[in-house]
């Protein structure tokens, strides 16, 4: 029974994830660094943005499964399917407001989603959707703060796909900044909250 309750919990920070993202897709100023990286690659390889995502979180699973395993599980495979259902919800659902301000307003919101969502799920230990388990086996690896390793691997996506598509967007500088110590936060203080449901 806690194990089924870790699961639902991981599931529901992934959808949070989601409804992340679609905020931010929504408000015309982009997402996340990793979306970044998806488009520019699109961009110059035969392939889609979503065979893109497969492609970088299959690259992202090898390199956790070489450097630190115990990242990944069950919900390693559930967990995106849950953020990819709720950003589709979240698209076709909700009309933001044109003004400026209000969109970075939301844009914001978003990506603070995305941030803790992605915390509430790690905290669970039933694995790790691929980004986010490639920035805990680093910071593992290399005994780095998570924040640090995450705002780096963000900048790193940010940088190269921006110079692949061409297309410099908002909302992943906001990712970058804020993703990675949300992440970190939020993971740590969910960790100490669901001690009593870990076996």
């Amino acid at each position: 029974m806690k194990l089924l309750l870790r699961y639902v919990i991981s599931i529901l920070g992934s959808a949070l994830v989601g409804v992340g993202v679609g905020i931010c897709v929504v408000t015309g100023l982009g997402a996340d660094a990793l979306g970044v990286l998806w488009e520019g690659l699109a961009d110059k390889l035969p392939l889609t943005v979503g065979q893109v995502s497969l492609l970088v979180t299959a690259i992202c699973l090898i390199i956790v499964f070489v450097i630190d395993k115990k990242e990944l599980g069950l919900a390693t495979l559930l967990n995106p399917l849950a953020t990819s259902l709720l950003t589709d919800f979240t698209i076709r659902n909700i009309d933001l407001p044109k003004q400026v301000l209000l969109q970075l307003f939301f844009v914001v919101i978003g990506i603070s989603f995305i941030g803790i969502g992605s915390g509430i799920a790690a905290a669970t230990n039933t694995g790790k959707e691929g980004y986010i388990a490639l920035s805990f086996a680093l910071s593992n690896k290399f005994k780095s703060d998570l924040a640090k390793v995450r705002m780096i691997l963000d900048g790193i996506c940010f940088m190269l796909g921006t110079i692949l598509s061409g297309k410099l967007m908002v909302g992943p500088v906001f990712g970058v900044l804020l993703i990675g110590p949300l992440l970190k936060i939020t993971s740590q203080y969910c960790s100490k909250r669901m001690q009593g449901i870990q076996e």
